[in-house]
């Protein structure tokens, strides 16, 4: 349930498998879901049957396995996104649990990257409560809002906040604790027409010793959709505000009147009514950019 963790899996990507040899091929036919056996160890379904049900039910992308780069390791992913950032032009989305607050190489790209191009639009949504874990010191909060005061125009800085912690269950359960009643969870990285997809979040660990899944998509059909998706859970978070000094900007958080949704902290029902009709359709097969 979008209320209670958002997930970033919601379209189907398709593309040709590789060719397998003699040993390795299992019998497909196109025009019935007859039973295929592996080895002798498995039979179900044809694949081509069972990705003939997955278009009912989900949107479907082809794009060619040329459009895709795996990537090996974090330092690999952090030394490709720099260097995507660094080239970026129109857009950059980025997705997030939180942003790491002594990234600041990372953000210092970012600065770089603006400032270099004009026209370079700039988003980034991460989650409320550990965005905000450490406040009033130093957290991923304070560090972002250096960024948005630099460029105020061009940064729009959005907090995922769950509506399942409120009133007097949030006021007393421990920070470390709270982020059990939901959390915003996807790890989109978008930079002009690609985007990586991963499971690591934007902190030292996950740039250096923390292995974790990295896909580098070329496309701008998968671009788009994800970014629709990024952006749509921006609309019914928090924005970040901040001061208007550079040298020491402080932060806080609002609810626009422009969400289409109610702040969650208010009235989490109709949040979570809202929020559901908002993100339904990108599940739906007709949502196939």
């Amino acid at each position: 349930m979008i209320a209670h963790r958002i997930r970033f899996c919601t379209a189907r990507l398709r593309f040709p498998v590789r060719k397998l040899a003699p040993s390795q091929r299992c019998r497909l036919n196109s025009t019935s879901a007859s039973p295929v056996t592996i080895h002798g160890s498995f039979s179900g379904p044809t694949l081509e049957a069972i990705a003939s049900q997955i278009d009912q039910i989900a949107p479907r992308i082809d794009i060619s396995a040329e459009q895709i780069e795996i990537l090996d390791g974090p330092k690999e992913f952090f030394d490709t996104l720099k260097q995507k950032i660094r080239k970026a032009r129109k857009r950059i989305y980025l997705s997030t649990l939180y942003i790491g607050k002594t990234e600041h190489e990372l953000i210092s790209t970012v600065h770089e990257a603006l400032a270099q191009a004009q026209e370079l639009q700039v988003s980034i949504l991460t989650d409320a409560l550990r965005g905000t874990r450490e406040d009033p010191d130093p957290s991923c909060a304070s560090l972002l809002a250096s960024l948005l005061a630099s460029f105020p125009e061009r940064v729009e800085i959005r907090m995922y906040h769950t509506p399942n912690l409120t009133g007097l269950r949030k006021r007393s359960i421990p920070k470390r604790i709270n982020e059990g009643w939901g959390l915003q969870h996807m790890k989109l990285y978008g930079i002009d027409d690609e985007v990586i997809l991963s499971g690591a979040n934007l902190s030292s660990d996950y740039f250096t010793n923390r292995q974790d899944r990295y896909h580098v998509f070329s496309s701008k059909r998968v671009s788009d959709y994800f970014s629709r998706i990024h952006h749509t859970i921006c609309s019914i978070s928090f924005l970040l505000q901040a001061s208007p000094s550079l040298s020491s900007p402080s932060h806080n958080l609002i609810w626009p009147s422009s969400n289409p949704a109610p702040n969650p902290l208010q009235d989490p029902k109709s949040y979570i009514k809202a929020a559901t009709s908002l993100l339904l359709p990108f599940s739906s097969p007709t949502a196939s950019p």
